[in-house]
């Protein structure tokens, strides 16, 4: 994988004249298909003019300061995002807070605080906007760029039956559950990833299926409650994840559980990722904890099927 450097001002990236750099500029939030293609050309250029490429991504999300309503949960929180944009092959990550200062500014201002100028080349998406209230866009853009003397390389939609790929189009695919389509938008399975905690044992002692709970990034967007079928992110060995609140037991607080088929290691306090490549059912109430166990072991069985087919 593709080493980087996170940084928080052009100068420790030590990108040299406006004529040195090879830049592009975005949320970049799951890095999916479409992010890849950006990122990709970026790669391109700097390969072929031997600029010194860097990808400006932002931290926290900007909704989360112009519209804290609406600001959307994660696909890819900080951390799986710079690991996403170094796999594609960009050595340099300029990661800037997202402030209302930030926010206020207009394109030329933002431009030329990364180090943008004459000679400088810009790698944008079809759909960029920047500046306050989101005013630039692409046309806008390239009227700057000729105005300021840098070239701007407009990388068209990546579509996925029909339609753009988008960020907000996997969020809503992975929100109701269909993580088959959302694996298709970002190219590879949605991950879930997080350090594993005590849970209180009724996996193991109730319902003869002990489980590993993980705790999540705070703003991760999980699937749809549900069972999905999974697979290790390092050994790829097959299993199922629980989505929800166990309304059986009484509804408590949203979990995150893995079950890894025929492995009985304690996994407490370890880091699991999981790849989520299926949702096998819907979350439900069941009579009694006999009722649960009888479908958990069909949960099971589907699991292997799957993993036999794949």
């Amino acid at each position: 994988m593709t080493a980087f450097r996170k940084a928080l001002s052009i100068e420790e990236l030590s990108l040299g004249s406006p004529a040195e750099l090879a830049v592009t500029v975005g949320n970049f939030d799951g890095v999916h298909r479409g992010h890849e293609a950006v990122l990709e050309e970026l790669v391109r250029i700097v390969e072929m003019s031997g600029r010194r490429g860097v990808a400006v991504t932002f931290d926290p999300h900007p909704l989360c300061v112009v519209a804290p309503g609406s600001a959307p949960r994660l696909l890819a929180p900080l951390d799986e995002r710079l690991e996403l944009i170094a796999a594609a092959g960009v050595e340099n990550v300029l990661v800037m807070p997202f402030t209302a200062e930030l926010a206020g500014n207009e394109a030329d201002t933002f431009l030329r605080s990364i180090g943008v100028g004459q000679g400088s080349h810009v790698v944008l998406g079809y759909d960029f906007h920047m500046g306050r209230d989101r005013s630039s866009g692409i046309e806008s853009l390239g009227e700057l760029g000729r105005l300021v003397g840098f070239d701007l390389d407009v990388v068209p939609a990546v579509l996925f039956e029909g339609e753009a790929i988008s960020s907000s189009r996997i969020r809503a695919a992975i929100s109701r559950g269909d993580v088959e389509e959302a694996g298709g938008m970002l190219g590879r399975p949605y991950p879930i990833r997080g350090a594993v905690v005590r849970g209180d044992g009724v996996g193991g002692t109730i319902l003869g299926a002990p489980t590993a709970n993980i705790e999540t990034h705070a703003l991760k967007l999980l699937p749809a409650d549900g069972v999905y079928y999974v697979e290790d992110g390092a050994s790829h060995r097959p299993g199922v994840l629980y989505i929800g609140r166990r309304p059986t037991f009484g509804s408590g607080e949203r979990r995150v559980e893995v079950h890894l088929l025929d492995v009985e290691a304690d996994l407490y306090g370890l880091e699991l990722a999981v790849s989520v490549l299926r949702r096998i059912r819907g979350d439900r109430e069941f009579a009694d904890a006999a009722g649960l166990r009888a479908q958990i072991s069909r949960d099971i069985a589907a699991a292997r099927v799957l993993a036999a087919a794949a």
